[in-house]
């Protein structure tokens, strides 16, 4: 409602005016604190809304999002001590608010600290691995558990135990259709094959030392699509250790989500349909939302037989949210 009211503003303003609704004019220093709620709002927004997805893993965004969220409150927190004049006051009353924030905050951060899940979705992207734990604001410390040695330890001894001795020759393998005699040269060449394969294995060959002593890549595409390429060339046995992690969704929104599209099912004149009816319709509708075969972009609602329908309300286009956001982030003061 107060990123709406904000984009609107002007129409608002201008609306206010040609009506004479002066009772109810917006004064700047409202417009001020409007705007102020906002940018108090905004990350938490959009982090709830990257964790709130289920067409993509999020487990190897959650220590990024945490560490986003912490910096926003400090950045917010540092304005607020630069205000002065009348706003100061109502700024300062506000001080509060944001302690119980990161309070909050820091107490569901500590509970990633007993998964293992979370660690290991951050190591497994290839685009970050372990470069957050090297961070100098990293909570971690430079020893123990939760510092890059220990999260990097823990990652590698689970793989080992659980990963690397598994078979991986699950892909069909691709044979040719016709059959090839092989040359003379090709059959001079089986002493030389035969001594190489006896040849002891180096010390590194474990695939997840192999990986973090990569660099860091830099790809744009989605991280399932980036681990095929990996679980396909390098890394078969990590793969299918990035299969399992990124399984785990980072929130259970998304989840939740989904059952709650059950009341759009069941209605006072639907109320006994079988729970099996139910769930397959559920999962029928999602996926003709993920094929792109709904009708239009209204969603069919059955309610009473009367066949209404529900549509998506209007937001603010996403440049102009990230613009003003942006804007906002780079301003010494709040106000």
């Amino acid at each position: 409602m107060c990123e709406r009211g904000v984009y609107l503003r002007k129409a608002i303003d201008t609306y206010v005016q040609q009506q004479a609704f002066f009772h109810l004019e917006i004064s700047q220093q409202e417009w001020k604190r409007v705007e102020f709620l906002l940018d108090i709002l905004e990350p938490f927004k959009r982090c709830n809304d990257r964790m709130e997805g289920t067409k993509r893993p999020g487990i190897e965004k959650v220590f990024w999002v945490y560490e986003t969220l912490f910096n926003e409150i400090d950045r917010l927190v540092e304005a607020m001590d630069n205000v002065i004049g009348r706003d100061s006051q109502w700024i300062r009353e506000l001080l509060p608010a944001f302690q119980a924030m990161r309070a909050k905050l820091t107490k569901y951060y500590d509970k990633t600290a007993t998964p293992f899940v979370y660690g290991d979705g951050m190591i497994l992207d290839p685009r970050l691995k372990l470069y957050l734990t090297k961070q100098s604001q990293w909570s971690g410390g430079d020893e123990g558990e939760y510092s890059t040695a220990g999260y990097s330890a823990a990652c590698r001894k689970r793989y080992c135990e659980r990963y690397e001795k598994l078979p991986t020759g699950l892909a069909p393998s691709i044979t040719p259709t016709t059959s090839q005699k092989r040359p003379h040269s090709a059959i001079d060449d089986d002493d030389f094959e035969q001594m190489v394969n006896s040849l002891p294995a180096d010390g590194t060959t474990n695939e997840y030392d192999t990986y973090i002593a990569a660099p860091r890549v830099s790809d744009k595409r989605p991280l399932l699509d980036i681990w095929q390429t990996y679980s396909a060339t390098s890394f078969p046995h990590l793969g299918f250790m990035a299969r399992d992690v990124f399984a785990v969704p980072a929130t259970g929104a998304g989840v939740e989500r989904q059952f709650s599209r059950s009341g759009k099912v069941e209605t006072k004149l639907r109320a006994q349909l079988d729970p099996v009816t139910t769930a397959e319709t559920m999962m029928y509708v999602d996926m003709l939302k993920r094929k792109n075969r709904a009708i239009g972009k209204a969603e069919i609602v059955i309610d009473g037989g009367k066949g209404q329908t529900e549509t998506p309300e209007d937001e603010p286009p996403a440049e102009w949210r990230n613009d003003w956001f942006k804007f906002r982030k780079n301003k010494k003061t709040v106000l």
